[in-house]
């Protein structure tokens, strides 16, 4: 654990217990062990060990406007080695109506606004005073990750500034605007708009824009509508539209890159308590005359009550190449403790500049029992046997304590 995170949790702790001294805290959340086995691309056997802890702390002070949540995990793998790897994914405390109004957030946390997101070591202020406005400003200390740990350096830096509009009837309207710095460099600069409206029985219509401001182009465009009012049938139809946008300080960013375009209708009808179907086509386009039409069709039964069967069939023509699979799967309660589910995926592709099909099908089995009330576990192992792959098999065991 590095000087930073070691420093983060003191001061949270003592913040933490600055509270009221007489005051009896409560402590919940979860800890979960678990076992995984799996092979990587080069056919090297790993047993990974890990320890997850998710903690929240409560009634600090008399009249609980103070709490301090954490979640963690520490790793290894047994069978290659290499020590024990520690990640600490927050650690924060909260103080609610620091003053009139306005809560504040101090010490690892992740943040999402409409422009974008970030885990950081910072603080984060939620005021409430401009009437019908919601203003949200966070920013700190950019915490990231690779595969052994933190990688952040000095200099890292992610904030952002947020105002909702909360008066809106069945509906909101986020303007956000966010900045991050790679060691004291401009990385991205976005701002960002997310609006939803319901309208009541007949749907809902909702968009997202994120606009970036270095690279001058819209990098993310979505619009959508949702409706229920045909009897016992859900619609979807969904524009979204692309450019992918580099950080300002990689090398990536002086690439040509081209944009990416999907129109979505997705539909599900419940033909009666037991049945429902669902269909979901996509266009997908990539720039320069590539397209490819991507869909799904899928049935869900639930024979009797505690179980569920799910098939599906999929394709995929286009650029890429072209894709027919399936999908069959199934859950069953049995005894109001256990959970037994098992499913197979099947899929048949040939890609570009190949005359040849290729195969692949992925079996899995997966169990859940409720050993106490505040304990349970749970199990799955999968196969994928192919054409590409001479063993794949997967395992994870996880031991999961409630308090």
């Amino acid at each position: 654990m590095k000087k930073g995170t070691r420093a983060l949790l003191v001061a949270l702790l003592i913040l933490g217990a600055a509270g009221s001294p007489a005051q009896a805290v409560t402590l919940s959340g979860r800890a979960s062990t678990q076992a995984l086995w799996f092979s990587d691309e080069f056919g090297s056997d790993h047993f990974d060990l890990a320890q997850y802890a998710r903690v929240n702390a409560r009634q600090i002070d008399t009249g609980n406007t103070v709490s301090v949540t954490g979640y963690g995990r520490a790793s290894g793998d047994v069978q290659q080695g290499g020590g024990v790897e520690g990640r600490l994914y927050y650690l924060y405390l909260d103080k609610k109506e620091l003053a009139k109004k306005t809560d504040v957030r101090l010490g690892r946390q992740f943040f999402f606004v409409s422009a974008g997101s970030a885990i950081v070591d910072g603080a984060r202020v939620d005021s409430r005073l401009a009437g019908p406005l919601a203003i949200t400003a966070v920013g700190g200390r950019h915490v990231k990750f690779d595969v052994t740990g933190e990688e952040a350096r000095r200099g890292d830096l992610a904030a952002a500034v947020q105002v909702s509009l909360t008066s809106i009837p069945q509906g909101s309207a986020d303007l956000s605007y966010f900045v991050s710095y790679d060691e004291n460099d401009l990385a991205r600069e976005i701002a960002g708009l997310a609006v939803s409206k319901g309208f009541g029985k007949y749907g809902e219509l909702y968009t997202q824009l994120r606009y970036d401001v270095i690279s001058k182009v819209w990098s993310e465009i979505q619009l959508g509508a949702r409706t229920a009012i045909i009897s016992k049938t859900t619609l979807t139809a969904e524009f979204f539209r692309t450019i992918p946008v580099f950080e300002a300080t990689s090398i990536f960013s002086v690439f040509a890159v081209e944009r990416f375009q999907e129109v979505l209708l997705r539909a599900q009808y419940d033909l009666n308590p037991k049945i429902s179907l669902n269909g979901e086509y996509r266009n997908e386009s990539y720039g320069g005359g590539d397209t490819a039409n991507v869909g799904e069709l899928g049935v869900r039964c639930r024979p009797v009550d505690g179980m569920s069967l799910y098939g599906a069939g999929i394709w995929r023509v286009g650029t890429g190449g072209n894709l027919v699979g399936f999908e069959l799967s199934g859950d069953k309660v049995v005894m109001q403790k256990y959970i037994l589910a098992a499913g197979v995926q099947r899929d048949s592709f040939r890609r570009e500049l190949m005359t040849e099909y290729d195969s692949a099908t992925r079996f899995w089995i997966g169990a859940e029992a409720k050993l106490r009330k505040n304990l349970s576990a749970l199990a799955r192992v999968e196969d994928t046997v192919s054409d590409r792959y001479n063993k794949d098999i997967r395992a994870r065991l996880a031991l999961n304590y409630d308090f």
